[in-house]
């Protein structure tokens, strides 16, 4: 029995052992979890952009005491009330990079979620990748965002704008450092 969860939960509504809890997890993230890698302008960033990893789960208000097991799990992230629902729905987000990097995606590679395995793939790349560095330099963060929008692309900015931005902004600073 998971006992360490009965004050949220009636013990008798918990599965009987950790593996079991593990693969509920697994479930609940394949159906309301999320692994989402946002693409954001930002004019002081070095190439204009920013690359965002966030893992989030949504329930309704009165099966908040289902993110409070993952926040436990996990040990990390936050409850949020979810923004425009913020009386029917609330969220659990991870966005600490080094988080993700430890937790949460040593956790989706030994228990593989189904539905989002490929979505999560591209998610552990993309933040391992950051983690090695890879966004410093032009081609590494072109990469980065091509895999971003191999999850998505139904986004806010086209892929080819976004990188046709930052070659402009790159070389730009290039002519600047070349400048007598």
């Amino acid at each position: 029995m998971l006992s360490e969860f009965k004050d949220l939960i009636d013990p008798r509504m918990l599965p009987s052992r950790r593996k079991y809890l593990y693969y509920y997890i697994v479930g609940l993230v394949d159906g309301e979890g999320c692994f989402s890698i946002s693409v954001k302008k930002q004019e002081d960033a070095k190439f204009g952009w920013v690359i965002d990893p966030v893992f989030h789960v949504t329930q309704s208000k009165d099966q908040i005491a289902v993110l409070e097991i993952l926040k436990r799990v996990f040990n990390c992230g936050r409850i949020i009330p979810k923004p425009g629902q913020e009386d029917s729905t609330f969220q659990y987000i991870v966005d600490s990079r080094k988080n993700i990097a430890e937790k949460i995606i040593p956790f989706f590679r030994k228990h593989k979620p189904v539905v989002k395995w490929r979505e999560f793939q591209y998610f552990a790349e993309i933040v391992e990748g950051l983690e090695r560095g890879e966004h410093r330099t032009p081609e590494g963060f072109k990469n980065l965002l091509k895999k971003a929008y191999e999850i998505s692309s139904n986004r806010k900015h086209k892929l080819d704008d976004v990188i046709s931005e930052m070659e402009r902004r790159v070389d730009a600073s290039e002519t600047i450092r070349r400048a007598p």
